[in-house]
């Protein structure tokens, strides 16, 4: 099999576009040149990769099967251009890192921007998810490493370690919610709530906790999948949140919100630092390692 980069780099983003013509704009070339560049490609393997159709391109099962190669392909190839280029000093490379909201605007940014300090010719992707969509980006090479807070599907994953820093998740309240400062759980059960959705861990976690101390599933006012929503909606309002303490520090701080002291509510959380079980970790993703408190490693 001979394949170039230039011909991975077609197959994958007519692949990701579903269209010739889009393609052809990402590639800078006139769609009769990137069809003839999928064409000898397909020639060379002695498949078809794509079905034409009036509505776009679609990969056939020869292109299934070749997806998560050229996708591996690329970026080994992007990352060995990487490393040679800095040793002839013309880039460092880019750190490429996700995590969940929480460490992502502490430990996270903390460990960048002491590295960015001392290394300004790098550049960062940061990006902010949930665990499983870390999972996802990590397998999928759009990250390089990645900080959850639960343990992920070891398929394709490698744990690093343990991080070096845990938080708190707690209830919270607007400063001016009429509650007292040490509520009963009675009390509690009679509250509304702010909340990201059923499927989402924090929430299957605190559904738990009510269940274990004997109380009906929290009156959820208002679903949100953003942190700044759930904390905006309830600094404007009598909802309840339930948080890791470090998003509210700014609020906190302000007086718009405050922490309720609920010990049987409270739970420290931990995280946990993955990479791709294939493939080279990028020499700027090995330099961010050296800024980046672990606890243990396996």
């Amino acid at each position: 099999m001979d394949l170039d980069e230039r011909q991975l780099r077609a197959f994958l983003v007519v692949a990701e576009t579903g269209s010739l013509g889009r393609a052809a704009a990402l590639v800078h070339l006139t769609q009769p040149s990137l069809s003839r560049v999928i064409q000898r490609m397909e020639q060379g393997l002695g498949h078809r990769l794509f079905e034409r159709q009036s509505k776009g391109m679609t990969l056939t099962a020869a292109g299934e099967a070749l997806l998560p190669h050229a996708r591996l392909l690329e970026s080994e190839m992007l990352a060995a251009r990487a490393e040679l280029d800095a040793l002839r000093g013309l880039r460092r490379g880019t750190v490429r890192i996700g995590a969940v909201a929480a460490v992502m605007r502490t430990l996270v940014a903390q460990s960048l921007g002491r590295l960015l300090q001392d290394f300004p010719q790098l550049t960062a992707e940061a990006i902010e998810a949930v665990d499983g969509e870390l999972g996802d980006a990590l397998v999928g090479r759009r990250i390089d490493l990645a900080v959850t807070a639960s343990e992920l599907d070891p398929v394709g994953v490698e744990l690093i370690g343990t991080c070096d820093y845990t938080d708190d998740f707690a209830v919270f309240c607007a400063h001016a919610n009429p509650l007292p400062q040490q509520p009963t759980l009675d009390q509690l059960a009679t509250q509304g709530w702010v909340m990201p959705g059923r499927a989402m861990t924090p929430r299957i976690q605190f559904d738990a906790i009510c269940a274990g101390l004997g109380l009906p599933p929290p009156s959820v006012a208002v679903e949100a999948t953003s942190v700044e929503t759930m904390i905006a909606v309830s600094a404007n309002s009598n909802l309840l949140c339930w948080l890791p303490e470090p998003l509210l520090a700014a609020h906190l701080a302000n007086g718009t919100m405050r922490k309720l002291d609920v010990p049987a509510m409270e739970r420290k959380r931990r995280f946990l630092l993955y990479r791709r079980r294939s493939g080279l970790l990028p020499r700027a993703a090995r330099q961010f390692l050296d800024y980046f408190p672990l606890q243990s490693a396996p």
